[in-house]
């Protein structure tokens, strides 16, 4: 934050006057209270006024409506006096949050702040940032809250608006950092192990902490005031999708993610969600899910009964908040269909001690504003644990998960030009078609996968299927970001320490399914004994652990350099070219095949 943005009245709280009230809380506490609070009337010093003292000499700019309300009261450069029903208000808030924890207390429809105002809104979130010791304990947390009611009654543009302005003129101030820095190389050398070296260390730590944190953790400790910076990294998150290359958005983000961050990993407990879990809980699953909407109450119903199971990680302080949450399925065998699991009227066993025999995680939502953060990695290995302990018999852990960019890139690469066909793809593409106008085979198959008709001629289907299916497993192995999966929910999966198992053909058969995926899902194996190993050479250096069993994933890799090759070369060429170049080896953890620079290991799995 640049002081220059700032009128430098505001440097020098010692101007601001502050009036002291008393009022006595409502009785819907626990008992009455009776406090001393400090309530800004005015700060006359903003616009340069002083009234030399004097509570009761008229301001000059002060306009006639002295609530938070009016724009022109905004306007006129002055923060208006927080009115007595806002303490009330607050307090009734907390009253109602001990009778009801978790709720939210932030209204929209309550909030009578209104303008736009950016100046307004700088001196608000001032207000909320800066500390006073005269205002005591109570005031910041109604100021706070108050700025909380206002974001949340802006609209979009309102909200982008005071995003921007909290992350650009409430950031790290760049010369006081400077300053520290050279403060603290000075004592480095001239007194290496001195207090005032330790001093010095304390204040460059300060001074590289953003303005917008103490935002962030005076909401927090309001009543419902996480799920606030939660559902604001939500906007924030939106926000940012379009506009790419805000830096100043971009890292409010980074600041707000890893307060969240250091606030929820390592503090969750594992709950399991049933019919007789609380009504609100069940409402916000079917509420946020993101993978497969439920239909209506008698899905939602099926999916937390018998053979089934929902875990959801939750806060102490949010207990109505399934912050994270899978869906299992407990099948006798790996599933590669995921309308089987969702359409099947009775899912539950007779026995199931002994016909349990895999756990199948066919849905995982996170809450939007905890995006990047990784809650779903503890969930799952949490799950795993507590499962293994009710179904000591199951050895199979498996995703069935969807492929959300696979026709979004294929897509993408028919708009560059790359060329996606083998030479002994082509014949069959022009075979099916005939009748385009175009001649191209690359280009026919474009048309193809747009035609409605394609996905309903169960014979066309038939001679696509190993071409997408070749296709699926180039995009889920070779395609990358950086070096990690360029799909997300692959790197989600593998990063976890999952293996690429087996592609499901026409897996889901649902229109968005179809949409995404060309009904492509994917099983990705939590192997027990490689969970580790998968995590760690993943992270390290990308290397993917596949399924040698999966002939998608086979052909995928056998043929990745098929487009390096004349036309003229055979199959078996192909072949004995990859074993060469790549420095295949064979370990007693699989097979290590390296293919232009990316390295993967192949597992035989045996799975139920």
């Amino acid at each position: 934050m640049s002081k220059r943005l700032l009128p430098p009245s505001l440097f020098q709280p010692s101007r601001i006057r502050w009036l002291t009230s008393t009022y006595t809380y409502p009785r819907t506490l626990p008992r009455q209270v009776q406090v001393q609070v400090q309530i800004q009337r005015t700060m006359t010093s903003v616009n340069g006024n002083d009234k030399g003292g004097d509570p009761n000499k008229p301001d000059d700019n002060q306009s006639s409506n002295t609530g938070f309300a009016t724009a022109s009261a905004a306007g006129s450069g002055t923060l208006q006096a927080l009115r007595p029903n806002l303490v009330d208000r607050y307090w009734n808030d907390i009253a109602e949050h001990f009778r009801e924890p978790g709720f939210s207390t932030f209204d929209k429809e309550k909030s009578s702040l209104v303008t736009r105002d950016p100046e307004f809104m700088r001196k608000l979130l001032l207000a909320v940032i800066t500390d006073r010791p005269s205002q005591g304990d109570i005031l910041p947390s109604v100021i706070a809250k108050s700025s909380c009611d206002f974001f949340t009654a802006l609209d979009k543009a309102g909200k982008t608006e005071f995003l921007r302005l909290l992350a650009r003129d409430f950031g790290v101030l760049q010369d006081d950092v400077v300053k520290a820095a050279q403060q603290y190389t000075d004592y480095t050398r001239v007194e290496p192990e001195s207090k005032a070296l330790l001093r010095a260390e304390q204040v460059l730590r300060h001074a590289i902490v953003p303005g917008h944190n103490k935002f962030f953790d005076r909401v927090s400790r309001l009543p419902g005031g996480l799920k606030f910076l939660i559902d604001m990294r939500q906007d924030l998150l939106s926000i940012i999708q379009e506009n790419r290359n805000d830096f100043y958005l971009s890292t409010l983000n980074e600041s707000l993610k890893e307060k969240l961050q250091s606030w929820f990993v390592g503090f969750l407990d594992l709950e399991r969600l049933t019919w007789q879990s609380p009504a609100v809980l069940l409402e916000k699953i079917t509420q946020y899910e993101a993978v497969h909407k439920f239909n209506d109450f008698q899905d939602l119903k099926r999916r937390v009964g018998p053979g089934r199971r929902v875990f959801a990680l939750m806060n102490k302080s949010l207990p109505t908040e399934p912050l994270v949450f899978v869906q299992v399925a407990l099948v006798s065998k790996l599933s590669n269909n995921v309308q089987d699991i969702l359409n099947d009227p009775s899912p539950g066993h007779v026995d199931p001690a002994k016909t349990v025999k895999c756990a199948i995680f066919y849905s995982i939502t996170t809450q939007v504003g905890l995006s990047g953060i990784e809650l779903g990695n503890f969930l799952i290995k949490r799950v795993v644990r507590s499962l293994k302990v009710e179904f000591p018999q199951i050895e199979t852990f498996s995703t069935l998960s969807p492929i959300p960019g696979f026709r979004k890139w294929l897509v993408q690469c028919q708009k560059l030009g790359q060329k996606l066909l083998l030479p002994q793809e082509q014949p069959i593409i022009a075979r099916l078609g005939q009748g385009s106008h175009n001649g191209d085979p690359e280009d026919q198959l474009s048309d193809i996968l747009q035609h409605p008709s394609t996905f309903s001629d169960s014979e066309m289907m038939n001679k696509l299927r190993p071409i997408l299916t070749r296709l699926c497993g180039r995009y889920i192995l070779l395609e990358k970001r950086r070096y990690l999966a360029l799909d997300p929910v692959a790197n989600f999966h593998l990063r976890n320490g999952a293996c690429a198992h087996r592609l499901n053909w026409l897996g889901d058969t649902s229109a968005k399914g179809m949409e995404e995926s060309f009904g492509m899902m994917i099983n990705y194996l939590y192997a027990l004994d490689h969970i580790e190993m998968n995590n760690q050479q993943y992270l390290q250096d990308g290397m993917i652990t596949v399924s040698s069993r999966d002939p998608g994933f086979d052909s995928a890799l056998l043929h990745a350099n098929a487009m390096t090759f004349s036309s003229s070369t055979t199959t078996s060429d192909q072949h004995s070219a990859t074993e060469t170049s790549n420095n295949s080896s064979a370990t007693a953890a699989g097979r290590i095949v390296q293919l232009n620079g990316a390295r993967f290991r192949l597992l035989d799995i045996v799975t139920a």
